[in-house]
């Protein structure tokens, strides 16, 4: 996998830590007909920061993902008090995962999700789901911008991350 290189701010830092401690990306994609659609999808991430996500292409959002790999997203803990809230944005492109790239999938994925390591054991490699997944793939979605946003600096407090471009504090 190539190594995109980051500014050297925190930024960065704390975009890595907070995809670590969460789990679910609402998925928004668009279908065909220009219908919008969310889906919640359980989310592992790279030192690159691209998120892989595990899900069947007869979902709505996969068939949109294949029609059209735009995307937005959103991670936040549920119930948050709105001065602590803590929460990030993303845009970018989704689309499966190549080939080439379905063992760094498969190994990034498990290591936050054991369950599906321990699926992989045996299987006829990360291409190959069994069981309970096996209609699922792997995708991957190739962030181009990120916002965290954090009420506990202070109310509406933001900094943005556009790839390969410096971050800014809002």
């Amino acid at each position: 996998m190539p190594n995109i290189q980051y500014p050297s701010s925190g930024l960065r830092d704390r975009l890595d830590q907070f995809l670590a401690v969460h789990t679910t990306l609402a998925l928004a994609t668009v279908g065909v007909d220009g219908a919008p659609a969310a889906a919640a999808v359980f989310y592992a991430h790279d030192a690159d920061l691209n998120l892989y996500f595990l899900s069947e292409e007869r979902t709505q959002h996969g068939q949109n993902l294949l029609a059209n790999g735009q995307v937005a997203g959103t991670i936040q803990a549920d119930g948050q008090d709105w001065r602590a809230i803590r929460g990030l944005q993303v845009r970018g492109r989704a689309e499966p995962a190549r080939v080439g790239e379905l063992a760094h999938a498969a190994a990034v994925y498990g290591r936050k999700y054991a369950f599906v390591a321990a699926l992989l054991v045996g299987a006829s490699g990360p291409g190959v789901l069994p069981g309970p997944l096996a209609q699922a793939r792997f995708w991957v979605l190739r962030p181009a911008w990120f916002r965290l946003i954090d009420n506990t600096v202070r109310f509406g407090f933001k900094e943005t991350l556009t790839m390969g471009e410096r971050d800014a504090a809002e």
